[in-house]
C-alpha cells in the first residue's frame, strides 16, 4: 500500500466536500484524510498515481501539489 501526500487549498467545508465527491469516486483508495489547519491530503491507496489524484483535484477547481 502506498500513502500519497499532497499540499492543498483544502481548508474549508465547503472544499472538502468537492473533495471528497471526487475521491469516493476513485478506486483503490483505502483511506483518507485531510488536515485543513496544514491544508495537507493524505491517502493511503493500493492501485493509485499521484497524477491521478492531481489530475481529479485540478479538474474539481482545487490545488494539488505532492509534498515531498
Amino acid at each position: 500500500m502506498a500513502v500519497l501526500v499532497f499540499r492543498t487549498n483544502i481548508n474549508t467545508d465547503e472544499r472538502v466536500h468537492r473533495a471528497a465527491c471526487r475521491l469516493c469516486k476513485l478506486r483503490g483508495i483505502c483511506r483518507w484524510s485531510i488536515d485543513l489547519e496544514d491544508c495537507v491530503l493524505r491517502i493511503e491507496a493500493e492501485s493509485l498515481t499521484e497524477a491521478d489524484v492531481i489530475r481529479l483535484l485540478t479538474k474539481a477547481g482545487l490545488e494539488c501539489n505532492v509534498l515531498n
